[in-house]
């Protein structure tokens, strides 16, 4: 019989790691209920009864990406009718407010109750889904959560939208004598390092080099302002989701992220998975949860965070090597195929659901 996953909260179907997930669910033959919360999170077990599908017993229940509001009363929900349930939360709000964004002082009370509500959370479930093997070791180091609950998924990318040009004159060589293009997306978060690629982008104006941003976020602004008068820089205009390989396909390397603080060093950002997928080398800074190939992957360079100067040294080299770099595109490929793609994931999905039983 069809075995079914529920998922649960106030989520976004539409966000790639909720959509990559819930398509690897179906290739494995699960059927995939959802529970959008759409009242108060909290008391999401309340508002089951109702507008859930009273009839609906499923075999797992399935917190996604971020959905820490959701997560008390799924649990709630799920322990009384003895359904295992998994959290995915990505990141911690804790890691955020006090580590990432430093809003909070780790010794505040708020910082401290804040710490005591997600360290129960993330407790309470079944298996905690990690992005990483380093988001595995916090959660643990901070959180306490037992090592035999803590399960590590790629995030991976929609292998629907980010895939290699369908026609070869849709990813031509790149013409010698134009600029050499780097190109950063992403959602200006501080983890991603922007004023670093502002900085190298600074350094190497002298240079056959440009570099574009594309995308949106809080400190999007904050970015534009420090290039000001930066002539090698260019912020695209926003695209749709369904065109961002267009535009990663524009660029010869593509940018991972730089930043100084730990979660950096703690991720595989979602946009090494699309550009690897869209057959492009990466520069990134070094995360211990990359497959161990990753090192000797020439179709990845691995910098320290928070290092223009190192950024703009990774660069320099490929202005006069474009041959190289085009061949670079296929071992991008297969790096990500062999590593990162669906198929991979889906092998440690099925992993996750057989030690759960299912």
């Amino acid at each position: 019989m069809k075995k079914t996953v529920l998922w649960w909260g106030r989520f976004d179907p539409a966000y790639s790691r909720n959509r990559v997930y819930i398509a690897l669910f179906k290739e494995l033959g699960w059927d995939v209920r959802l529970f959008p919360v759409k009242y108060c999170c909290a008391l999401g077990d309340l508002e089951w009864l109702i507008r859930g599908d009273k009839a609906l017993r499923p075999d797992l229940v399935w917190v996604p990406v971020a959905r820490q509001r959701d997560a008390a009363a799924a649990t709630r929900w799920a322990r009384r009718r003895g359904i295992p349930i998994a959290f995915d939360p990505m990141i911690s709000a804790w890691d955020k407010k006090v580590l990432e964004q430093r809003k909070w002082k780790a010794e505040e009370p708020r910082a401290r109750r804040l710490l005591a509500w997600e360290t129960k959370l993330f407790n309470g479930v079944d298996r905690m889904i990690c992005d990483t093997s380093c988001h595995a070791d916090f959660f643990h180091a901070h959180m306490g959560v037992p090592r035999d609950k803590l399960r590590v998924l790629f995030t991976g990318t929609d292998e629907q939208v980010f895939k290699p040009a369908e026609r070869p004159e849709d990813d031509p060589p790149h013409d010698p004598k134009a600029p050499l293009r780097i190109l950063y997306h992403g959602a200006y978060l501080p983890l991603h390092g922007t004023e670093v690629i502002v900085e190298a982008a600074r350094r190497t104006q002298h240079l056959n080099v440009h570099w574009d941003f594309l995308g949106w976020g809080a400190y999007k602004a904050a970015t534009e302002e420090k290039a000001k008068g930066i002539a090698n820089v260019t912020f695209l205009e926003k695209v749709p989701y369904v065109d961002v390989p267009r535009v990663i396909r524009t660029a010869d390397i593509v940018l991972g992220v730089f930043g100084t603080t730990e979660k950096a060093s703690r991720v595989i950002g979602n946009k090494v998975y699309e550009a690897m997928a869209c057959c492009r080398p990466v520069i990134n800074e070094y995360c211990t949860g990359y497959p161990p190939e990753a090192k000797d992957c020439p179709a990845i360079t691995f910098i320290p965070p928070g290092d223009p100067q190192a950024l703009a040294d990774a660069v320099i080299p490929w202005i006069d090597r474009r041959d190289e770099l085009h061949a670079l595109r296929r071992t991008a490929r297969d790096f990500f195929e062999r590593h990162l793609s669906m198929a991979v994931i889906k092998k440690q999905l099925a992993d996750i659901l057989a030690d759960l039983g299912l």
